[in-house]
């Protein structure tokens, strides 16, 4: 994990700094409605599967918290809030192990999310969506 994904970011890539994003004060900014459009599209299906483009998985709403959503090829898993925002900044979210956390290619959480990111992003209207464009921006810059 790059801790430099993100000018707001606090922490050094460990537990429990590398869920930083689900308390950020400035996630209300942009990245609030950016993880809101994933929230709604694991949603989209009334509760049932919502399959990923591309992938043989399919998501699912987090019954219990809107901070993740579930995933599932053969077993179920959670995407977090915190790994799909990293994606948005740096184009990766890829496996790794403990030794591995400050390497740029693993996500937050050290699970494998590619390519399902990359599918969830392309489902709610991909690179150039608004919400995206000023994810990437509040990531880059300080704001007051």
């Amino acid at each position: 994990m790059d801790v430099n994904f993100c000018v707001h970011y606090k922490g050094d890539g460990s537990p429990p700094t590398n869920r930083f994003c689900r308390n950020c004060p400035y996630s209300h900014i942009a990245c609030d409605a950016l993880w809101q459009l994933v929230v709604d599209l694991s949603r989209s299906n009334n509760g049932d599967a919502v399959p990923l483009p591309g992938t043989r998985a399919v998501m699912f709403p987090n019954k219990r918290t809107t901070n993740s959503v579930r995933l599932m090829i053969n077993c179920r898993w959670y995407l977090g809030r915190e790994d799909f925002l990293y994606f948005i900044a740096t184009g990766h979210a890829g496996m790794g192990r403990k030794g591995d956390r400050q390497k740029r290619i693993v996500s937050p959480s050290l699970t494998r999310q590619e390519p399902y990111v990359q599918s969830i992003l392309l489902a709610i209207g991909g690179d150039g969506r608004a919400e995206v464009q000023a994810v990437r921006q509040i990531q880059a810059s300080k704001t007051p």
